[in-house]
């Protein structure tokens, strides 16, 4: 698989992780929560072990948070039901997530 076929898998993973958790952490006392926080965590070991394919040289990082950022946002948006801090975490989630992967710049 090419790197940038790894990096975009990555951001995917990231995605779907990270919003979950996000999910998760601002409704807590939702049915799904704890569903939420399980999968989170599967996603990103799914993610780490894409992670560790490649070695991401800064710009590729970089290329990683925006993207990652961007679609997060998109995904955070249609999920109308979450509570409106989904978006003030967003930052803090990501940050914990790349620095996880050993992504962060």
């Amino acid at each position: 698989m090419s790197k940038t076929k790894n990096l975009h898998e990555l951001v995917n993973l990231l995605v779907k992780a990270l919003r979950h958790k996000i999910g998760a952490l601002v409704n807590p006392n939702e049915i799904y929560a704890q569903k939420y926080a399980k999968d989170a965590d599967v996603l990103m070991k799914e993610a780490q072990k894409v992670a560790l394919r490649e070695n991401w040289n800064n710009y590729e990082k970089i290329e990683i948070r925006k993207e990652l950022e961007k679609k997060l946002k998109i995904e955070l948006e249609k999920k109308d039901f979450l509570d409106s801090r989904k978006f003030d975490i967003m930052g803090e989630e990501i940050d914990k997530a790349l620095n996880f992967l050993g992504l962060q710049n």
